[in-house]
C-alpha cells in the first residue's frame, strides 16, 4: 500500500521490521522503487531476494524489467530478460515483451524496439505499437514511426489516444495527407477523443471534473482552486507555458 502511493520511506521501514520476507513483499518494494525511477535500489532488492533463496516468478520479473525501463537501465534490463530463460527457467510472456519495448523506446533505441515488436514469439498489442509511435514522435523519427503507425492502424484499435498519438506525429513531421487519413479513419470508425478528466481537492476530499466542463455543481470552487494554482505557478516561474494554463482556467 505504501509503496504504491509513493511513500517509499514508510514502506521500507515496514519492510525492514518484517521478520520474514516473501515473494509478495519483495515484489511490492521492487515495484514501488521502480515506479519512482529508483531502479538501482530495486535491483539491489532483487539481488537480496535471490541471496535469500527465493526464486523469481513471472510477476516479479515484470516489476524488475519495468524498474529498468523507468530508470534507463538498458543493459541490466537486457540481462534480466535473457536470464529469464537461461537462469530462471521462465518463458517470457506478453507483459515482459511490453516492458522491453518500453525500455528501448524510452531510451531512444527505436530500431531495437521495432525489432522486438517484429519477433514471431508473441503477438504485439496496440499499446506496444503506440509506445513506439510516441517515442518516434518525441525523437522525430518519422520513418520508424510511420511503420509503427501502419501496424497500429491495421489493428483498428478503439483507443482514441492511439489515433491522437499518430496524428500528433504526422502533424509534427508536416505529413498533412497522412494526418487527414487518420482523422477520416477516426470518423469512419466512430472513434472520439474523451475529454480530459482531472481531480481537485477542495478541502473535503477529491472532486472529479471534465476539462472545460462547468456543469459540475462545485465548478466555481474548482475553478477558484485552479486560478490560485495558476497564480502560484506564475510566482515561482515553474510553468513553461503559462499561456496554455491561463487559457485552460479561463
Amino acid at each position: 500500500m505504501y509503496s504504491k502511493s509513493g511513500r517509499l520511506s514508510v514502506a521500507q521501514n515496514v519492510f525492514d521490521t518484517m521478520e520474514d520476507h516473501d515473494m509478495i513483499s519483495y515484489t511490492s518494494m521492487i515495484a514501488g522503487y521502480g515506479m519512482q525511477g529508483k531502479g538501482s535500489v530495486a535491483l539491489r532488492l532483487f539481488d537480496q531476494m535471490m541471496d535469500s533463496g527465493i526464486q523469481p516468478d513471472n510477476i516479479i520479473m515484470v516489476t524488475v524489467l519495468s524498474a529498468c525501463s523507468h530508470s534507463g537501465l538498458v543493459t541490466q534490463g537486457e540481462e534480466f530478460f535473457d536470464k529469464m530463460t537461461s537462469s530462471y527457467g521462465l518463458k517470457p510472456q506478453t507483459e515482459h515483451y511490453t516492458c522491453m519495448v518500453d525500455l528501448y523506446a524510452r531510451a531512444g533505441l527505436l530500431e531495437k524496439a521495432e525489432w522486438m515488436l517484429n519477433q514471431s514469439s508473441f503477438i504485439p498489442t496496440p499499446a506496444m505499437w503506440a509506445a513506439l509511435v510516441g517515442a518516434c514522435h518525441d525523437r522525430g523519427n518519422i520513418i520508424i514511426g510511420e511503420r509503427a503507425a501502419r501496424k497500429l492502424l491495421d489493428m483498428r484499435t478503439e483507443n482514441a489516444g492511439h489515433y491522437v498519438l499518430i496524428a500528433n506525429m504526422y502533424a509534427a513531421a508536416g505529413c498533412w495527407d497522412e494526418l487527414a487519413v487518420v482523422r477520416k479513419l477516426m470518423r469512419d470508425l466512430g472513434v472520439t477523443k474523451a475529454p480530459g478528466l482531472a481531480w481537485a481537492d477542495l478541502g473535503n476530499g477529491f472532486t472529479p471534473f471534465l476539462v472545460g466542463d462547468r456543469s459540475n455543481p462545485l465548478a466555481p470552487e474548482i475553478y477558484e482552486v485552479l486560478d490560485e494554482l495558476s497564480e502560484q505557478m506564475k510566482n515561482i516561474n515553474s510553468c513553461s507555458d503559462l499561456e496554455m494554463v491561463e487559457g485552460f482556467v479561463e
